[in-house]
C-alpha cells in the first residue's frame, strides 16, 4: 500500500477523484482521505444512511472515500480490518492532519496551489510548522504561469523546511476544464471526455510521477484517453 500526500488549501477534490478513477480503471484499489479543514468531499460522497458518526468511509464510483478521520488507525478501526488498498491519497490543508497522517515520512507529497495569495499564505502557514524536512512536488493551477509568479512562490516558502522536486506539474485551469468539472459533478460521473488535451497530459504526468515504475505510462495514457 502506497500513501501519497496532497497538501494545500486549493480545492483538490475533483483532481483526486480523477486520479483515483484512472487508477481504479487500471484495476487498482484506491482510498481518498479527506483530512482538510472544510472536508468538501463530505458533500460529494455522503455518509451511508443510518450512520450516526461524523467520520465514515463510503464508496463513490468504485473509489473509497474516508471523511472526518485524524489518522489511518481511525479508518482501520472504523472498517474493522487492515487497509487493503494499492494507493491511499491523503488530502490535507493543515499542519494537524499533515502530522497525524505522517505525511513528512511519506516518499511522495504534492503541494497543489494556484498563485492566489490566500492559497500561498495558507501553504506558508502549514509549511512553517514543519519539524523535519520534506521534498515536495509542485502542482500549479494557473492559466498564465510566469517566471515572476513562480519566483514569488519560491521566495515565500524559502525559509520553510521544504525543498522542491525537479519535476513540476502545471494545469492550465481553462474555462473548458472548469466546465468539465461541473459537468462531472452535475451528472455524478467521472469522465475525462470533456477535458482539454493539456489537462489530460498534465494528469498523465502527475499520475506517472505518483506510481513510478509500478504502472507503465503508456497504459496510463491509454486509460485516460478512453475515459
Amino acid at each position: 500500500m502506497e500513501q501519497i500526500g496532497f497538501i494545500g488549501s486549493y480545492d483538490k477534490k475533483d483532481l483526486l477523484l480523477n486520479i483515483a478513477k484512472v487508477l481504479t480503471n487500471l484495476n487498482k484499489k484506491v482510498l481518498i482521505v479527506d483530512a482538510t479543514t472544510f472536508q468538501r468531499l463530505r458533500y460529494v460522497v455522503p455518509k451511508i444512511e443510518g450512520n450516526q458518526t461524523n467520520a465514515y468511509v463510503s464508496e463513490y464510483l468504485d473509489i473509497d472515500v474516508a471523511v472526518g478521520f485524524i489518522n489511518l488507525n481511525g479508518i482501520m478501526q472504523y472498517l474493522g480490518q487492515n487497509l487493503d488498498y494499492d494507493y491511499v491519497l491523503i488530502d490535507t490543508d493543515n499542519i494537524q492532519t499533515l502530522n497525524s497522517f505522517m505525511l513528512p515520512a511519506l516518499a511522495k507529497n504534492f503541494f497543489v496551489t494556484s498563485y492566489d495569495e490566500y492559497e500561498l499564505q495558507r501553504g506558508l502557514e502549514v509549511f512553517s510548522f514543519l519539524q523535519r524536512p520534506m521534498e515536495i512536488y509542485k502542482v500549479i493551477y494557473s492559466s498564465n504561469i510566469t517566471n515572476s509568479e513562480d519566483a514569488y512562490l519560491n521566495n515565500l516558502l524559502q525559509k520553510c523546511n521544504i525543498s522542491w522536486k525537479n519535476e513540476k506539474i502545471n494545469f492550465a485551469d481553462t474555462i473548458d476544464d472548469r466546465i468539465a468539472v461541473l459537468a462531472n459533478q452535475l451528472f455524478k460521473q467521472l469522465t475525462l471526455k470533456r477535458f482539454t488535451s493539456t489537462y489530460k497530459d498534465s494528469l498523465e504526468y502527475l499520475i506517472s510521477l505518483m506510481v513510478g515504475e509500478q504502472i507503465n505510462q503508456i497504459e496510463i495514457r491509454k486509460t485516460i484517453r478512453k475515459m
